[in-house]
């Protein structure tokens, strides 16, 4: 848990780096309002604990699409109310809150500014002391640092016509505010509801947004031109989420443990097809693993490439070193609605099984690749993503990103294939999707900007 860079304006921030979220708690020292809580609520209720403070409110800015929030859980158990956007049909109750409406909590006084385009029902709340101005906002998947939500997560022909009403928005959002106010978003430091990537800003107000943001700075045609040209794909769980949200998610204390399995259950998971995810970091993956398994490292944006690539109602195995990974994993996918792993199981695949269930495949790095290119024909596999692949790329690789690769396995040349993506951690997912397969690969585990300046060609 990290203190927010607007401390001192009562601003407890708790960070998601695997999902690029935040959720915050806004007191007034004895009172706190959450606003936009992930899943695993524990985080947030040890941050009222230590504080001792009493739960005024959960406030949602909008029906999130890209994790399970933990606000109808937290609010039932700390018994405050819970205040989400009107207009979208919940499947429990709550307090329905629109624009202009305001409300108190201790000594802050909410104001409610409808700031629609991420989604059509999306609510900022602006924050103040009962008797001054607002000194900071929470735009949620609105006005983010230095760009705005993406607007086609409620589809494809609502993109345009949302990211019109977006401009319209931020604007009156900056009308009614103050220059020095606090812009506290729930998305942009990594997530996919951003509708571009923007820089590592660590604080903003809506003064310095006016400055930069594009959608400040460009005229409407120019900023929706922009904001529906820069989206890429989104994951795939994504189309999943706002439903369950808006059902109400089931508390995670009432979900139970996964069943442990033992080799002959995991193998015989492999062989029937299933999805088997090894959890444990790339290197070791790569230096021994159960045949047939992926990998997905842990440390990394897990649970967004695992919701994207294993079917949401397929039953999935995970294996992992200990209970301690084995846990941090499953808190991950709790995040995202993952509830119920088919079996899990823990160790070393040395103690699991013997040399005839056993892989492996070699990791290098870029200098590596380009001795190799230099000597003879190779295969290179990037599986970046468009963009990325538009702004530069090895001369004669083939491009599928990886969200597409499972599909494309089988239209592979049977040849050893080296693939790379900007940091290695996808191109790790990928390595045991094509080792999986059959395929002979080479992990490239390195950083893109080492790739030979000589041999990157763009489009």
């Amino acid at each position: 848990m990290a203190r927010s860079p607007a401390a001192e304006a009562g601003v407890i921030q708790l960070a998601t780096p695997s999902l690029g979220n935040r959720s915050y708690l806004i007191t007034d020292g004895a009172v706190a309002v959450a606003v936009d809580p992930q899943r695993d609520i524990e985080r947030i209720t040890a941050a009222l604990d230590a504080g001792a403070l009493r739960l005024g409110a959960v406030v949602e800015t909008h029906l999130h699409n890209d994790y399970v929030t933990g606000g109808l859980e937290l609010a039932r158990r700390r018994g405050a109310d819970y205040v989400v956007p009107t207009g979208p049909k919940l499947g429990f109750d709550a307090v329905r809150a629109g624009d202009g409406d305001e409300f108190r909590a201790g000594e802050l006084r909410i104001q409610v500014i409808a700031t629609p385009g991420h989604t059509d029902h999306h609510l900022a709340y602006a924050f103040a002391p009962c008797d001054g101005a607002p000194r900071l906002v929470c735009t949620g998947g609105s006005v983010l640092y230095g760009t705005t939500g993406r607007t086609d997560l409620m589809g494809a022909e609502l993109a345009e016509p949302l990211a019109r009403r977006q401009y319209r928005s931020a604007r009156h959002l900056a009308e009614v505010l103050p220059d020095e106010t606090v812009i506290l978003p729930t998305h942009g430091f990594g997530s996919f509801c951003a509708a571009a990537t923007a820089g590592a800003v660590e604080r903003s107000t809506i003064g310095s947004e006016r400055a930069a943001n594009p959608v400040f700075t460009l005229d409407e045609e120019a900023f929706v031109s922009g904001a529906l040209a820069g989206l890429e794909p989104f994951p795939a769980y994504y189309r999943r989420m706002a439903a369950i949200n808006a059902a109400g998610p089931a508390p995670v204390a009432g979900l139970g443990a996964p069943r442990p399995a033992d080799l002959t259950e995991v193998a015989t998971r492999i062989a029937a097809g299933e999805w088997v995810v090894d959890v444990r970091p790339r290197a070791d993956f790569a230096h021994t693993h159960l045949r047939g398994a992926v990998n997905i490292d842990a440390r990394g944006a897990f649970a967004t490439y695992l919701g994207w690539l294993v079917p949401f109602d397929g039953p999935l195995t995970l294996l992992a070193t200990d209970a301690e990974q084995l846990e941090a994993a499953r808190r991950e996918l709790l995040r995202i609605g993952f509830d119920h792993p088919a079996a899990v199981a823990t160790g070393n695949p040395l103690e699991w099984a013997g040399p005839r269930w056993l892989a492996s495949y070699l990791r290098t790095d870029f200098a590596t690749l380009a001795t190799a290119l230099a000597g003879r024909p190779v295969e290179v596999l990037d599986v970046r993503s468009g963009g990325e692949w538009r702004r530069g790329h090895l001369p004669g690789a083939r491009h599928i990103p990886l969200p597409e690769l499972p599909r494309a396995l089988l239209a592979l040349p049977d040849a050893e294939i080296w693939v790379h993506c900007h940091s290695g951690f996808r191109a790790a997912i990928a390595a045991s999707l094509l080792a999986a397969a059959g395929h002979q690969v080479v992990l490239v585990d390195d950083t893109f900007e080492h790739a030979q300046p000589e041999r990157a060609g763009s489009h």
